[in-house]
């Protein structure tokens, strides 16, 4: 394989590079040291047209042994005779220049065999492209330069991973040669061109370079301090974001309640016009009228229901023996507090008030209205009460705190029957006394004189 050396390098240091990498049959290997520190051996047989520039520049410098001529090498290029000169002769060999005419070639860039491309999947992240190919993510970060984060990795795009020996993959840049590069990182050049499987001197701007053992530990940190002010930056914005929203509510809230307490006046100063307006006051008075006539309308029926009713009571009276000669007061001492369907209490507006309320001091005794026998005795209806029944009339003395008989006893008008109580229903120690003919309760104070 032909060795090309940097322009720059001394025509002793070109010759001992291509002879380190070209051994000669039946020579003893030395090691790289030994082999770059040597002195170049005149017996050495080396081609007669060594090619030590194949770039497609105009000035191509050339080997051969001292036998070689000028005229030669000019007929062999296609050259005028003038295009060829003779630079140095030592050592039995020779260094030409031959100026050729400038042309334009194609040309690719040339890469490393041993790193191939990776295509980025769905998934995939720069840690798991490394364990899929047994590599630190050190390593493969030393292969990919170019990489600005170790998160963004787009799918489809592509990664350099390194199948042989891992190391920094670099590529010329226009002022710098593969062996600049070498010496700038401290690499070894055997190794690097062996890993390159080229001679670095054969390489030109553009080409990449594979510098074996060289890790970019540096590059690392930098992505993965960026990574971590990028972490960072996100959770102050999102931070921000969130202190944003809040602000955002609190003052939607405030707008609301202000907006709320704007409403709430607007509606109680409609209030205020419609309350002292005169189309309230006319309807205010007319309902007023209007209640006033109901009122009296439901007075005036109740009075004559009434009146009706102790009608009734007394022509039924008359015909009864057991009120014939009327009912006795079954207290001696009293206060009526509650007439016969009067609507004085909550419990009277809703259920029909069917008998008279005596109120007396609690223990008062009780005692027979009339003669009858006792159908009750104990809690009832009305509390503690006791009944008791004579022809077609029930006599019922309610809310007693003890009763003085027993059911079935047969009693006279005035004798003892029980105590004033509270039991059942009721506001106060009093004696509900209730009269009915038949399953129809009639106004006691008709009856009693």
């Amino acid at each position: 394989m032909p060795f090309l050396p940097s322009r720059g390098l001394t025509f002793r240091a070109a010759v001992t590079a291509a002879l380190l990498l070209v051994p000669q049959a039946g020579a003893q290997q030395a090691t790289p040291l030994e082999q770059l520190t040597a002195p170049l051996q005149p017996n050495l047989q080396v081609p007669a047209d060594l090619v030590l520039d194949r770039m497609p520049v105009r000035n191509l410098e050339v080997v051969t042994d001292g036998r070689t001529a000028a005229g030669s090498l000019a007929r062999r290029y296609g050259v005028a005779p003038g295009a060829v000169r003779l630079l140095d002769r030592r050592d039995g060999l020779r260094l030409f220049r031959v100026q050729l005419p400038q042309r334009e070639t194609a040309r690719q860039p040339q890469r490393p065999a041993s790193v191939r491309t990776y295509v980025v999947r769905a998934g995939d992240t720069m840690g798991r492209v490394a364990n899929r190919f047994d590599l630190s993510l050190v390593d493969l970060l030393s292969a990919n330069l170019d990489r600005t984060s170790l998160d963004d990795l787009p799918v489809g795009s592509t990664l350099n991973v390194p199948t042989g020996q891992p190391g920094l993959l670099v590529r010329i840049k226009p002022g710098q040669s593969a062996l600049s590069l070498i010496a700038g990182y401290g690499a070894d050049p055997v190794a690097t061109a062996r890993a390159n499987d080229v001679l670095p001197t054969e390489l030109q701007v553009g080409d990449e370079l594979l510098l074996p053992g060289i890790r970019a530990e540096n590059f690392a940190q930098t992505l993965a301090e960026r990574r971590e002010a990028e972490r960072q930056a996100q959770l102050a914005r999102e931070r921000q974001q969130k202190y944003e929203r809040y602000l955002a509510w609190k003052k939607q809230k405030e707008r609301e309640r202000l907006e709320e307490k704007y409403a709430a006046q607007a509606r109680y100063e409609k209030y205020l016009a419609w309350k002292n307006s005169p189309e309230r006051r006319a309807q205010v008075e007319a309902y007023e009228r209007q209640a006033q006539y109901e009122a009296a309308q439901a007075a005036a029926r109740t009075r004559q229901a009434t009146a009706a009713q102790a009608s009734r009571a007394a022509v039924t009276a008359a015909s009864s023996g057991s009120v014939r000669s009327g009912l006795a007061w079954p207290m001696r001492s009293y206060r009526l507090t509650s007439r016969y369907g009067e609507r004085d209490i909550a419990f009277h507006r809703q259920f029909f008030h069917g008998g008279i309320d005596l109120a007396a001091p609690y223990g008062t005794p009780i005692y027979a209205s009339a003669a009858g026998t006792v159908t009750q005795s104990g809690y009832g209806a009305f509390g503690l009460n006791v009944w008791t029944t004579g022809g077609d009339s029930t006599l019922i003395y309610g809310h007693m705190s003890r009763a003085a008989v027993s059911v079935g006893q047969r009693v006279e008008q005035g004798q003892l029957l029980g105590y004033v109580g509270c039991t059942g229903v009721c506001t106060g120690p009093h004696l509900h006394f209730e009269v009915r003919i038949g399953a129809e309760t009639i106004n006691p104070l008709g009856l009693l004189p």
